[in-house]
């Protein structure tokens, strides 16, 4: 008897420091899992980086709730870019200031067509804010900009879809029925949560106000200046 309850007593021992064991394994993996899931966030997915912020309309965290979008709406009116100007005059503590539009368009390259891009109307210095990388080619200018040029900085995917085989830069894509001509591509970004980062296109915003006009989709880039 003594010696079935020493056994079973070190068995017990044993389980119960296996699962102790197995927990704590578990718990550390986790917290490692969800930490480079912050950092990738924060790196890639979160283009802003870790110091910069947007103005939106509306943003929502968790569930959709119809209701309370539909409350937005009516409480929350469409950024204007008076109101960008304004603030980009006067906020003393940010270093930088841009704005951007957002679409979903089609895209086309003579006989091939991609659906629902990203299309963004961005000031220039947007690209720099939201630490877009340039594969080759650049970023369109100010003066671009200001001028309304249609000229446009494309993502890998229709880099790939529109020019397998040749140059990108200097060629004509059709973006929402409009031409514009390739000035740069972006580096490959790849996937999150099974959705494209490389699906997009680049216009002025300028350019985009003559197309869609300014009254809506309209937010605000910002990033503070560094602490002296």
């Amino acid at each position: 008897m003594a010696g079935g309850s020493l056994a079973g007593s070190k068995l017990r021992s044993f389980l119960t420091l296996l699962g102790i064991i197995l927990a704590t394994t578990t718990l550390i993996a986790v917290m490692s899992v969800i930490h480079g899931m912050d950092v990738y966030i924060a790196q890639n997915v979160s283009d802003m980086g870790a110091d910069g912020f947007r103005v939106v309309r509306m943003a929502f965290i968790g569930d959709f709730d119809p209701k309370k979008y539909l409350e937005l709406l009516r409480r929350n009116p469409e950024l204007r870019r008076d109101e960008f100007d304004f603030i980009r005059s006067r906020a003393a503590i940010a270093n930088q200031i841009g704005m951007q539009i957002n679409r979903r368009t089609t895209a086309s390259f003579e006989s091939e067509k991609l659906e629902d891009v990203r299309l963004r109307g961005i000031t220039p210095n947007v690209a720099a804010m939201s630490n877009t990388q340039i594969a080759y080619g650049r970023m369109f200018t100010d003066m671009e900009n200001n001028r309304h040029l249609a000229v446009a900085f494309i993502g890998n995917d229709l880099k790939e879809k529109f020019y397998p085989n040749t140059e990108a830069l200097g060629k004509q894509i059709k973006v929402n029925g409009r031409p514009f001509q390739v000035v740069g591509v972006a580096k490959k970004q790849g996937n999150v949560f099974g959705q494209s980062l490389d699906n997009f296109v680049m216009i002025p915003i300028e350019t985009g106000f003559k197309m869609f006009g300014s009254r809506t989709g309209t937010s605000f880039f910002m990033r503070p200046r560094s602490p002296m």
